[in-house]
């Protein structure tokens, strides 16, 4: 009789795989389990080793194949009606929704790289150098939505105006950019005059603005054409056909139109042959009101340029087109919350009655959960609105920008109507004690008796808090059809787990 050969290294390395796999396998499975796994590898190795077919390569792939035996162990575990019946508590728990909710927004906060258009929202609270500047744009009579202005209209207001501390004039577009440095890249180009960055009261980081033709680069333009380098000033940058000169980078805060790289080309002016339409932002001095600068501009264009403009120019503050998505967001919560709140039967008297005295802290614990769920629940709708609806040059026009317009609005609206209902359904299915959700759901009585009988589905809370009724088809004058009685302790020994 032939010694048995002995065993490889592979062998021995499967064999304490196997072992520390058990671990996770019940102890009254393990020992079985274990031999199993360990007769198997064993055989295969056998039957190659007998056939002459063993080598490394099959020595790896015996490795890789035991490494199926921590799933297979980990299968083991969770089929165990102990665990299963603790991970269902846990999906019960209030603090999991509660805690699924809070990954749902920080998914989204992944998603769109940090909530970039959410902290530009806050972030204009504490900016009092933004709240007097004005977008002005045309918007005729007759035949047609929101246009630009004629370009030579921004100089003769700065000339003319006593109401405007300054203001520029600007276009914007889409152009082929190249460097030496880097692999073309198609930017946001602003075309725009030498007193805009005057307008906004921003200086440059490195470098200075151009006197004549020449390039300011956002932060991130800086970024990604130059990485960060500091000899960018005075390097030549081409935009289409033209090649200019690098006069300054703006500093990492300034935000303008845009969040992603953009390129400011800087000119003396705006020719205006040949015609060419143009946004206009101005800083309008304290205290001036809309009525007032308006007549003044209205003025000045037919006076110095010919223009008749009269009830056909458009206002909008910075801060108030920054702020737009979040009043929009207002009205759609108030008017689904009447619609919810109509059509869930939403009653004051029981409101009243939840907040006596006697139920008191139990009612105040089921109105935090309410209100830190559908909190969560809001506030994921609004940020998802605000971050990809809002394109990511939006220029102000109201037309143009969907986070203005009835899109976002319809929007909001049947969200937030989504989102109560969920809520208040979730709610009215949780037991009033400990807002578990509730199960074991146990159909009652015959759907057809309902002149005589009760039918419907009891279900129960876990711990043994209480029952809810809840009827197939409620009459028009049972005005509390969803019912809950509540048990006292001695019911609790039946259901509560690990008593």
């Amino acid at each position: 009789m032939l010694p048995e050969p002995k065993r490889p290294f592979s062998l021995r390395c499967c064999a304490v795989m196997i072992s520390i796999a058990a671990r996770f396998v019940p102890a009254r499975q393990r020992h079985d389990w274990k031999q199993e796994w360990l007769a198997e590898i064993w055989h295969r190795w056998q039957f190659l080793f007998h056939a002459g077919e063993w080598n490394r390569g099959e020595a790896v792939r015996l490795i890789r194949n035991c490494l199926g035996a921590f799933p297979d162990a980990v299968w083991h575990l969770t089929s165990q009606d102990k665990i299963q019946d603790g991970v269902r508590e846990r999906l019960r728990s209030p603090w999991t929704c509660l805690a699924a909710l809070g990954a749902l927004l920080m998914m989204l906060g992944i998603a769109s790289s940090g909530f970039p258009a959410t902290r530009t929202l806050f972030a204009s609270l504490g900016n009092r150098a933004s709240g007097r500047l004005v977008f002005i744009w045309l918007h005729p009579s007759a035949g047609g939505g929101d246009q630009g202005l004629p370009s030579d209209l921004a100089p003769a207001w700065r000339r003319q105006s006593r109401l405007l501390d300054s203001v520029s004039g600007f276009f914007t577009g889409h152009q082929l950019v190249r460097s030496a440095a880097t692999k073309p890249a198609r930017l946001l180009v602003i075309t725009t005059e030498s007193t805009l960055f005057e307008t906004l009261q921003v200086r440059p980081a490195l470098g200075s603005l151009a006197a004549r033709d020449g390039v300011v680069l956002t932060n991130s333009a800086w970024r990604s054409l130059f990485h960060d380098g500091r000899a960018v000033i005075g390097s030549a940058i081409r935009i289409g056909g033209e090649s200019y000169r690098v006069t300054g980078v703006l500093p990492a805060s300034f935000r303008f139109l845009t969040r992603q790289p953009a390129i400011y080309l800087m000119r003396p002016f705006i020719a205006a042959y040949p015609a060419t339409s143009v946004m206009v932002v101005a800083r309008v001095k304290p205290g001036v009101s809309s009525d007032r600068l308006d007549r003044e501009l209205t003025k000045i264009a037919e006076d110095a340029t010919y223009y008749f403009f009269k009830s056909e120019l458009r206002y909008a503050s910075l801060n108030s087109a920054i702020w737009t998505p979040a009043r929009v967001f207002g009205i759609a919560l108030f008017v689904s919350g009447l619609f919810v709140i109509a059509g869930c039967k939403v009653r004051l008297r029981r409101l009243r009655l939840a907040f006596r005295s006697s139920n008191r802290q139990a009612s105040i614990r089921r109105a935090s959960f309410f209100a830190g769920k559908a909190a969560l629940v809001l506030v994921l709708i609004f940020v998802a609105g605000l971050e990809w609806s809002r394109p990511e040059s939006a220029i102000v026009f109201g037309s143009q920008d969907p986070a203005n317009g009835p899109f976002l609005m319809w929007l909001y609206i049947l969200a937030s109507m989504g989102a109560l209902t969920w809520s208040l359904a979730d709610q009215r299915a949780r037991c009033r004690v400990c807002l578990r959700l509730l199960c074991f759901p146990v159909r009652i009585g015959c759907p057809g008796c309902l002149l005589l009988d009760w039918s419907g589905t009891e279900l129960l809370c876990t711990e043994g808090h209480g029952v809810l009724h809840v009827p197939d088809l409620a009459p028009s004058w049972d005005e509390e059809s969803d019912r809950w009685i509540s048990l006292d302790e001695s019911w609790q020994e039946l259901f509560a787990h690990g008593r």
